[in-house]
């Protein structure tokens, strides 16, 4: 049906000397209404675009929030070497204690079991620092690829908004 009219609208146009007073008037109208559905379609673009944008300056928080997470895994790093040079010191002071402890023999038995006891804490935190720089690196995996992604998907939105932004330069030029 549309492509009917559109012909009897296109052979109207093409005979303008025969057109009668009804069709020529109508005419006209057909052109106007193909103007106010243009520029319908370019408001309707242009809510698109603002919410676009809208959805750009999430993607540009985001990356500031990326850029932080990444500065405080640096900082949480850099406990964790902390945390590894405690527990070696810990672990090197349980060791000298219990040599003393054996020196000193039977009168520090108690120290001995105490010694071995700091000894057994500081295995366990150094497990506990292991098992920590482990998961910062994953960490570490997880936040770069979760950067890269949002910097990609924010150039990608740009660029549709810089080519949407385009498309309705163009329609306003023809509508005008």
């Amino acid at each position: 049906m549309a492509s009917s009219t559109s012909a009897l609208t296109r052979a109207r146009l093409l005979r303008p000397t025969q057109a009668t007073s009804a069709e020529a008037v109508e005419v006209p109208r057909i052109e106007l209404q193909t103007k106010a559905d243009l520029v319908r379609q370019t408001n309707t673009l242009s809510e698109e675009a603002a919410q676009l944008k809208n959805i750009a300056h999430a993607f540009e928080r985001w990356h500031q929030d990326m850029i932080s997470l990444t500065q405080q895994n640096r900082e949480m790093h850099h406990k964790g070497d902390d945390l590894v040079l405690i527990v070696r010191q810990l672990i090197m002071l349980s060791l000298n204690a219990a040599i003393e402890a054996a020196r000193a023999g039977d009168s520090a038995r108690g120290f001995v079991v105490v010694a071995a006891e700091v000894r057994s804490l500081a295995q366990r935190a150094q497990l506990l620092s292991q098992e920590l720089s482990k998961s910062l690196h994953k960490n570490d995996m997880v936040t770069t690829a979760t950067f890269q992604d949002i910097q990609a998907g924010g150039k990608m939105m740009m660029a549709a908004i810089s080519g949407l932004e385009s498309m309705l330069g163009q329609l306003r030029n023809r509508i005008d």
